[in-house]
């Protein structure tokens, strides 16, 4: 087998390389049994990088700040607060938008929204959020 890096020492640039690797050999075996490869940040020296939070997961199984936002809507569920339509595409600066996570560690733009064209994934307020993507009735059970 032929590669087509060649790394001499590690560095930034060497560890993006690196990264590479991995996820290309790895995610075609990944790939063919529903599983999706996830990497965390990396720490290195002058010899050696270790990344965290290597995970694998099911291809279908929900990200992290999705897990988050499903268990902040349960939240908001419970004390009667308006709740989030995570199916709902919401509409800022005349562009597409879907929910797709809640970060409980960030106070002042904790939810994740992601532009349906062209990708990308911002932070967003939680008034923003509501405003987006709230539920305009509120069921408390």
């Amino acid at each position: 087998m032929e590669t087509k890096y060649n790394i001499e020492t590690i560095n930034p640039q060497s560890i993006g390389d690196i990264r590479q690797i991995i996820k290309d050999s790895l995610n075609v075996i990944l790939e063919d049994n529903g599983l999706v490869l996830d990497f965390g940040n990396a720490t290195y020296d002058e010899d050696s990088v270790k990344f965290t939070n290597f995970k694998v997961r099911l291809a279908n199984a929900d990200t992290e700040p999705m897990k988050m936002l499903k268990q902040e809507n349960k939240y908001r569920t419970m004390h009667g607060e308006q709740t989030f339509d995570l199916e709902v595409e919401g509409t800022m600066n005349g562009r597409q938008y879907t929910l797709v996570g809640f970060n409980n560690r960030a106070r002042k733009m904790p939810f994740i929204v992601r532009r349906v064209v062209g990708g990308g994934e911002y932070k967003i307020a939680e008034h923003t959020a509501l405003r987006m993507f709230g539920q305009k009735s509120v069921e408390v059970k």
